[in-house]
């Protein structure tokens, strides 16, 4: 099962949704990894330029501050996509258990601690 997949299923959300919030953290991420490490979610996420085009385009402005301000505009980003703030942590788990394997506990521990929306 994919990514998007996965976030449809837990949440109970539309495929549509799923890609916007998906986007929305990759976004958030990539403000805060190196090229190096991001490049690790082209194998993890092959679609992820399209979910993070997804995202930028829900939230208009929103979605823009995200490209700007990473994790401190996540959860903006989020809500813009439809999502709750009380299945934010549920969605960060996903995403970020998804890509663990490819990034490192390092790396998705330090993007977690910058972006505590997805924390709970």
């Amino acid at each position: 099962m994919d990514l998007v997949q996965q976030v449809v299923a837990n949440l109970e959300v539309e495929t549509g949704q799923a890609e916007k919030g998906v986007g929305a953290i990759l976004m958030a991420l990539r403000m805060t990894v190196d090229k190096a490490t991001f490049e690790k979610v082209r194998a993890a996420v092959p679609n992820h330029e399209s979910y993070m085009g997804r995202a930028l385009m829900s939230g208009a402005r929103t979605g823009e501050m995200i490209g700007v301000a990473g994790p401190a505009a996540l959860m903006a980003g989020l809500s813009a996509a439809g999502f709750r703030k009380e299945d934010v942590p549920r969605l960060g788990r996903i995403v970020m258990e998804h890509l663990r394997s490819s990034l490192g506990n390092d790396t998705v521990e330090r993007f977690l601690d910058g972006a505590p929306a997805l924390k709970g």
